[in-house]
């Protein structure tokens, strides 16, 4: 199953290759091509089947809805991916299976980008340290196929609306790690807040790996806002464990206001950086820098 999953993605990487080249928001099939962009999610079709599958915990839900009737500007269509945390603790996932557990198989660098829009800020309905919101979660089986183990996962401070990025935050992940020499749970603060009312941009690089050689960044609206080398980003292939995949979420409790609603938009996984707006360049070599 590995191997087939591995032909598949040479098939993928032997596409033409541009030097540099511009993405257009309305960006014709022969850009996919170019940029590698493996999967996309719009909700154009006005549900979420794009999506591989939708999991819902306790008060909160995903759906596809439109901008307008939600009262919020458009991003590249008429519909979006609204989810909402409704009560005092809940959790939806939106997530993705087959690109990913081929790359991840492949131990290819890959790319998760999407737009986001927040209406108002999330702060702490109570006690702070009852509050928790995440937006975005990279996770990973051991042994049970039913359980979710997050790995990294992004996560808001309430205190000033920004992002802080955390390792094993149910304390599930592997237990050394993420850099050699480290366990138990992790987090790494950002000091750029979140925009409001506005879409913003974010791109994720993963480098999957079950020892010491992945990596991670992640950018907001084109500023680096994360960057981690050397660490874990999966179980490894032990038994029925090793699968890897992304989540798309609202999850958490105590929030203030409740509903706590986002909105996502134009989800894609790719070989390529998109870049915001969107501008991709990379040598015949290899890909730039992407900082």
């Amino acid at each position: 199953m590995r191997f087939a999953s591995a032909l598949t993605l040479f098939g993928m990487l032997l596409a033409p290759q541009l030097v540099c080249a511009d993405c257009p928001d309305d960006a014709p099939p022969w850009w996919q091509r170019y940029a590698r962009i493996l999967w996309s999610a719009g909700m154009e079709t006005g549900d979420l089947s794009e999506w591989s599958q939708k999991v819902n915990s306790d008060a909160a839900d995903s759906w596809a809805v439109t901008a307008e009737s939600e009262g919020i500007p458009p991003r590249g269509g008429d519909w979006v991916l609204k989810q909402s945390v409704t009560g005092s603790v809940g959790g939806t996932r939106m997530q993705r299976y087959p690109e990913i557990n081929s790359l991840a198989a492949a131990g290819t660098t890959f790319y998760v980008s999407w737009w986001e829009y927040y209406p108002t800020k999330l702060s702490a309905a109570g006690s702070p340290d009852s509050f928790f919101f995440s937006n975005f979660q990279i996770a990973s089986a051991d042994d049970c196929l039913a359980c979710f183990h997050p790995i990294w996962g992004l996560f808001v401070d309430p205190s000033n609306f920004t992002l802080v990025l955390g390792w094993s935050p149910n304390g599930m992940a592997p237990a050394e790690g993420p850099h050699a020499g480290e366990s138990g749970k992790r987090a790494y603060p950002s000091t750029r807040p979140i925009p409001v009312a506005q879409w913003i941009f974010f791109e994720v690089m993963i480098t999957p790996s079950n020892t010491f050689a992945g990596a991670l960044k992640i950018w907001m609206n084109g500023e680096l806002l994360f960057g981690q080398s050397n660490v874990k980003t999966r179980f490894p292939d032990v038994g029925i464990g090793g699968a890897m995949w992304t989540a798309h979420m609202a999850y958490g409790s105590s929030i203030n206001p409740t509903p706590a609603t986002h909105y996502i938009d134009d989800v894609t996984i790719s070989l390529r950086r998109l870049g915001r707006g969107c501008r991709i360049c990379w040598r015949d070599e290899g890909v730039e820098d992407d900082d």
